[in-house]
């Protein structure tokens, strides 16, 4: 299992069209990658960060995102960037109610 963790920064004044596009276009691309698992869409009070948790059954789909996402370009033109990618590891330690421990 892979799982990474995604820090997107939206332009604040832009953040209804932001994550308009990215529930229309960029989640149900993520979801079509190969080994998708889940994902957890975190956006911060402030509405200027978005944070992604990514499960992947492997890393097959990693080199793709990180192409489409050129994580560190900072490109104030556009109205959202990625800031960083990182592969973590899950800890294990949340209980999911569909699991059995």
């Amino acid at each position: 299992m892979t799982t990474l963790l995604v820090t997107l920064v939206l332009v604040p004044d832009r953040s209804d069209e932001v994550l308009a596009r990215l529930r229309s276009e960029v989640a149900p691309w993520l979801r079509r990658l190969p080994g998708f698992v889940t994902s957890r869409w975190l956006l911060s009070p402030e509405h200027d960060r978005c944070t992604l948790v990514v499960e992947l059954a492997g890393t097959e789909a990693v080199p793709v995102i990180e192409a489409a996402l050129r994580p560190g370009t900072r490109d104030r033109a556009r109205s959202w960037w990625c800031e960083r990618m990182e592969d973590v590891e899950d800890l294990g330690l949340a209980v999911r109610p569909s699991v059995t421990p």
